[in-house]
């Protein structure tokens, strides 16, 4: 037994090394720019417009300096980057690295899972085992590794042949024709899923990084609109943030994509390796809007981001607080009933969110966090709005409620727990709000 486990994770450790490293040489694609040609007269402009901010007060000496030292910094990595590519492209190794990690996770778990349902058990008898060490004494070369790869997944296939409502199968197989690079078949796969499992954020938005991975990478058309119908059921989903605000960087519209970095920052845990990685991404993207507006990249799409939005975006960047006096918000505490307690876990999730009393059940604005967390404070402000037409700053009066998920859907499902505020104005504060019904 002790000799197949070794065995599996040589191979485990080899298919980690095949479809790994392919993830870093290929990054999505963004706004094409001469830099060769302007990172000069960029570099001057910047530098120019500094020096005026510390003659007029506007920054202090140490600001200056520090500025001063990114500018140089941002210079020379152009000038490395002209050299290398000759156009400039948004570095989001965040996520490479991410998905690194995940496959690091999950191809093991799915060789695993694969194994004990479709494998041969009897290959965990010893003299078994050791019959496959004397016909193999020198292991698989990676050439067998993509051929039992594909064999798993030709495998998982003939299974969803005979059990074609199968949509965790579907989408299965859809990430493991992604991970192999077959974006086609990985497009058929979670069709197949979304088929069958309708609007769950999790397929919608795998089946839109899958179009655009076989169209070029491009998210533009039918995978901004899965990602949009993803974020109306789960208005925090991670994954949908994120290619969102992707999508907005390669059209140009920098200001669009802050507002998707911002609330996927304020999704995550604020001291971890995500939290970082947003505000680096927010912090390119005001640079490319200011050097947008000095017009050095031609046509580009329209800024659609509200100031209330790029405002925070820059606090948060700044590592200050966001000015909220003009902010239409809702704030409180959160706590859950006694009697309730047997029925929740600690990592049960916690939505908390206000929705308009007179209009559709979408919420205009959302905080996800964990039964872990409670009794919790919460803030909910208009910067929080999936959409301009759905912002707290619209409505008079809001219903703010708090929800547990145990199957962490943002929908509410029976057998939840919940709380619902009656009617509060906008700018109400100090409201207390208790979990204390369940969901019929």
């Amino acid at each position: 037994m002790t000799v197949f486990w070794v065995v599996v994770g040589s191979l485990i450790g080899a298919a980690l090394l095949f479809v790994i490293p392919p993830l870093f040489k290929k990054s999505r694609k963004t706004v094409e720019v001469d830099r060769e040609a302007v990172n000069i007269s960029i570099y001057k402009n910047q530098l120019k417009d500094l020096e005026s901010d510390l003659a007029a007060g506007d920054v202090s000496q140490e600001q200056y300096d520090s500025s001063r030292q990114e500018i140089e910094r941002r210079l020379l990595e152009d000038a490395e980057d002209a050299r290398q590519e000759g156009m400039a492209k948004a570095d989001h190794k965040g996520l490479m690295v991410a998905t690194s990690v995940v496959l690091a996770v999950a191809l093991p778990v799915f060789a695993v899972t694969m194994y004990f349902n479709i494998g041969n058990l009897e290959g965990l008898n010893p003299e078994q085992a050791s019959l496959v060490q004397e016909a193999s004494p020198h292991g698989n070369s990676e050439a067998e590794m993509a051929q039992q790869i594909e064999q798993m997944i030709g495998s998982l296939a003939q299974r969803l042949q005979k059990d074609p409502s199968d949509i965790e199968g579907w989408v299965m197989l859809g990430r493991s024709f992604t991970v192999i690079g077959r974006y086609d078949d990985a497009v058929m796969a979670f069709g197949k899923a979304y088929q069958f499992a309708g609007d769950d954020p999790n397929v919608l938005t795998d089946y839109a990084d899958a179009l655009a991975m076989a169209n070029g990478e491009s998210l533009e058309g039918q995978p901004m609109e899965l990602l949009e119908r993803a974020l109306q059921v789960d208005p925090v989903n991670q994954k949908a943030l994120w290619l969102l605000g992707t999508a907005y960087f390669e059209r140009g519209d920098f200001t669009g994509a802050i507002e998707y970095y911002n609330r996927l920052l304020k999704a995550v845990p604020p001291n971890s390796e995500d939290a970082d990685v947003m505000r680096a991404n927010i912090k390119e993207a005001l640079t490319y809007q200011k050097r947008k507006e000095r017009g050095e990249f031609g046509e580009l799409a329209p800024s659609t981001g509200s100031a209330a939005a790029i405002a925070e975006a820059e606090a948060a960047v700044a590592g200050v607080a966001a000015p909220v006096a003009a902010r239409a918000e809702v704030s409180g505490r959160v706590s859950l009933s006694d009697e309730l307690r047997d029925k929740v876990a600690p990592t049960d999730t916690l939505f908390i969110f206000a929705r308009a009393v007179d209009g559709p059940p979408m919420p205009l604005a959302i905080i996800r966090t964990q039964v872990s967390d409670l009794p919790r404070d919460f803030s909910l402000d208009e910067s929080m709005a999936m959409m301009p037409s759905m912002s707290m700053a619209n409505f008079a009066e809001v219903v703010v409620g708090a929800r547990i998920s145990k199957a962490g859907d943002a929908m509410p499902q029976s057998g939840d727990l919940q709380g619902l505020s009656q009617p509060v104005a906008i700018g109400t504060s100090g409201l207390v709000l208790t979990i204390d019904s369940v969901v019929p």
